[in-house]
């Protein structure tokens, strides 16, 4: 998935963006996450695991999500817009996008405009998560101490985060956030976040509002089902996330498990995202669910010491540059992702076997042209994914495969021969080999050039009916794909056998 296409709403004579991901359709689930200032919605793309939520998020529902007005990818404004204005805000954006009501996410500062309008307007709204919100302004008048605050929390607190806008730009909203995930790399992505979403000036000024807001007694007035997510490091005490778990008619706390050093600010997400699925269907998110029937792709340059050695250290590191341009290019034509670039090979995955083999014999072919013998292994089985990793068997076989294969050659396995029957691709056997570390004898085939073959790779690269088929079934029912999987790696070893 690619980040999606930047819309704007107008509001009040500004333009308000915002993003959706996922589709529409009869049974579709809605989701609004209505984010904090400093996430900005292009560049939060740039954490893989981020990137993974929102694909993941796709599958069970249409998303939209966006900043406050003012902030990131909208027009500036002049002030810090009230709860009511955001509230509004929020609607027309639901208004523009066609969700007459949807579980609404929220993110610190931004759940005060999501809890009125719970209030206000029930039948919008199916369902909150409130992730860490921020109730009542630890600096509002005539108020000693919010709901579950000590006064040395709440100096902590204040104190912590003025120091932390005061350097804005800097990413250390991270380490207030949750210290966790101070990392050097989330450090950086923060700071970009921050920069590209808010001056400085902006940024303080929205601080000073949030210190001040009370939105407390409106949340006896939520009647749906919420909710309040607390991070087990946050600033805020747990007996704050209590209370306001508490006032809410249907509010639930949960408090999510501490996270490991160094995770990084999609992980992060990934507990939260299960919430979220859970309150927008009313199903857990299964154990096995990001275990997904696809195609391994996995290239390697043949002989590359020795090209090395022939023609030198610079030559030969442009050489390899022009090369994974080549596979990035033709992958993506092909509809794939690039999943991995290490050292002479890369990994691809692919929603369709036919797309997988057409792209391969198209980078072999390339890297022909530039001097260089590459080889190719496809293979189609189940795979683990989550975030920028892939693991499983499948994923082995694939690099197993092509580790076998010649100079220019496209070896693929029987399930992969099998599913593209009737594609116009040819092969020859090659026999069984031995796999090293892998269980049993593999008969792999090889990709035979020939007039079809060729008169089919100059077209546009697409999924054919079978990927299409393949794809269709691996949302709808991927237990049944799960099943012909199993049965395909069970039939090929009986042969073996």
């Amino acid at each position: 998935m690619y980040p999606p296409t930047t819309r704007y709403v107008e509001r009040d004579g500004h333009a308000l963006a915002y993003q959706v991901v996922g589709e529409s359709g009869e049974n579709s689930t809605d989701v609004v996450l209505f984010l904090e200032i400093g996430l900005h919605p292009d560049l939060m793309w740039t954490d893989t695991h981020i990137h993974y939520v929102f694909e993941r998020a796709a599958r069970f529902c249409r998303m939209v999500y966006f900043q406050r007005r003012g902030f990131g990818l909208s027009d500036p404004v002049d002030h810090v817009p009230t709860l009511e204005q955001q509230a509004d805000d929020v609607l027309a954006i639901m208004d523009a996008v066609g969700m007459p009501h949807a579980t609404l996410v929220g993110i610190g500062s931004t759940c005060g405009a999501l809890a009125l309008i719970a209030a206000r307007d029930p039948d919008r709204v199916t369902g909150l998560v409130f992730q860490q919100p921020f109730v009542e302004g630890a600096l509002r008048e005539g108020v000693h101490l919010p709901h579950g605050w000590t006064p040395a929390a709440r100096t902590r607190f204040v104190d912590g985060w003025r120091a932390v806008y005061d350097d804005w730009g800097s990413g250390q909203v991270i380490a207030m956030w949750d210290p966790t995930q101070d990392s050097p790399f989330n450090r950086r992505l923060m700071a970009l976040l921050e920069r590209c979403s808010a001056t400085p000036a902006t940024a303080r000024a929205h601080l000073e509002w949030l210190f001040r807001i009370d939105y407390f007694d409106a949340l006896m007035s939520i009647q749906c089902p919420t909710r309040v997510l607390h991070s087990a490091r946050s600033a805020v005490p747990e007996a704050a996330s209590r209370k306001i778990a508490a006032a809410i008619p249907h509010g639930t706390l949960h408090v999510l498990p501490p996270l490991p050093p160094g995770t990084s600010m999609g992980e992060g997400w990934i507990p939260v995202l299960d919430h979220v699925q859970e309150v927008a269907t009313g199903v857990r998110h299964p154990i096995d669910a990001e275990r997904y029937l696809a195609t391994v792709l996995f290239t390697d340059v043949v002989g590359s010491t020795e090209t090395l050695a022939r023609i030198g250290d610079g030559p030969y590191r442009d050489l390899r540059a022009a090369h994974e341009r080549q596979v990035r290019n033709e992958v993506e034509r092909a509809d794939g992702q690039l999943v991995n670039v290490a050292g002479d090979g890369t990994l691809s995955v692919f929603e369709g076997p036919a797309a997988a083999v057409r792209c391969a014999r198209t980078v072999c072919s390339q890297a022909a042209v530039l001097g260089l013998g590459v080889r190719a292994g496809v293979h189609t089985g189940e795979i683990e994914g989550t975030g920028p990793e892939l693991t499983g068997m499948t994923v082995h076989v694939g690099a197993r495969i092509g580790a076998t294969a010649g100079p220019g050659e496209v070896l693929v396995s029987r399930t992969v021969r099998d599913l593209v029957v009737g594609s116009g691709l040819a092969f020859t056997e090659r026999g069984e080999y031995d796999l090293r570390g892998v269980p049993g004898r593999w008969q792999l085939y090889a990709l035979t050039e020939t007039d079809d073959e060729r008169t089919v790779s100059r077209k546009p690269l697409s999924l054919k009916m079978i990927d299409r088929m393949i794809l269709r079934t691996a949302r709808r029912a991927p237990q049944v794909l799960r099943a012909a999987g199993r049965l395909a790696v069970s039939h090929q070893r009986r042969r073996a056998r």
